[in-house]
């Protein structure tokens, strides 16, 4: 090889090391930004507990990018500033879709990153995993239509208590859901309960009777879980396990997962990105 086409190697080489140290400086900054105006969510939620640090070295991890939504609507009163800073308008959710697609990412369900890590499921470094929590019933009449439209899977985390309320999944759209073949449904607790700080046997009634009563209900098998409002300790985790999840989701930021963090799983807010810049910023996430 020249000597020219080793000196322009290595300046190939080490623009691209600036491009990603730049996106990565413009991800941090960008996190730190959503971590400041994270709506109802305490600041410790979104932060790897001191105790729970991961001893996997970068190699042994995984990259899952775990996207993490709630409202998929027109927010019509601009007073309520916690459901708009939970909400993607539509528009920018199918953007977000067409970015995927566009990329020829595959999506998968939450229940599948066991099998994932386990190497029983073959996985693409271009894939994502798709998550809304609550089970508002947007769910059903925005995202659902989309997901079907480009051929997208979806999990969905249902408060159980919450099933034919007002603005939520009723359940007639859920088994509508589960027929379609797009959508896993798993477990948000019975009514959405502040697991942290809640008593042990509480909060492991909330955990457990959940998985129980969606199963007896829709007759499928509840897999994964997610923490109401990030909030978790040890103990609930334990919880978590004992019920027979095989994973569970939190709110801590980063799109990489191994099975030392499978009960508490990173994901991505989507606010982070536009439809233009999403494959850009998850692919350049090392977190």
């Amino acid at each position: 090889m020249s000597v020219a086409a080793i000196l322009l190697l290595s300046f190939l080489y080490y623009f691209e090391r600036q491009k990603t140290s730049q996106l990565n400086i413009k991800l941090n900054k960008l996190i730190e930004k959503q971590d400041i105006e994270a709506p109802y969510y305490d600041k410790s939620a979104l932060l790897l507990p001191e105790n729970l640090k991961n001893n996997k070295k970068l190699e042994d991890k995984v990259k899952i990018p775990i996207i993490m939504y709630h409202y998929v609507e027109y927010v019509k009163d601009d007073g309520d500033l916690i459901r708009k800073r939970l909400d993607i308008l539509p528009s920018v959710f199918e953007g977000h879709l067409q970015s995927l697609k566009k990329a020829n990412y595959e999506t998968y369900f939450v229940k599948d990153i066991p099998e994932i890590l386990n190497g029983t499921i073959h996985y693409s470094t271009q894939s994502a995993v798709l998550t809304f929590d609550d089970g508002y019933e947007d769910f059903y009449t925005v995202a659902f239509p989309l997901l079907k439209k480009y051929h997208v899977r979806a999990t969905v985390y249902v408060i159980y208590d919450y099933i034919g309320r007002s603005g939520f999944l009723s359940e007639k759209q859920i088994i509508e859901l589960i027929d379609s073949g797009l959508v896993e449904i798993g477990s948000h607790t019975l009514d959405h309960v502040y697991l942290k700080q809640a008593p042990d046997i509480y909060a492991e009634k909330q955990i457990s009777e959940s998985k129980q009563k969606f199963e007896e209900q829709f007759r499928i098998k509840i897999k994964t879980f997610a923490y109401p409002y990030g909030a978790f300790n040890n103990m609930n985790i334990e919880s978590v396990k004992k019920a027979g999840y095989t994973a569970a989701v939190s709110v801590i930021n980063g799109s990489l997962q191994d099975k030392e963090n499978l009960f508490y799983m990173s994901r991505i807010r989507p606010g982070l990105f536009t439809p233009e810049t999403m494959i850009q910023m998850i692919e350049g996430m090392n977190r």
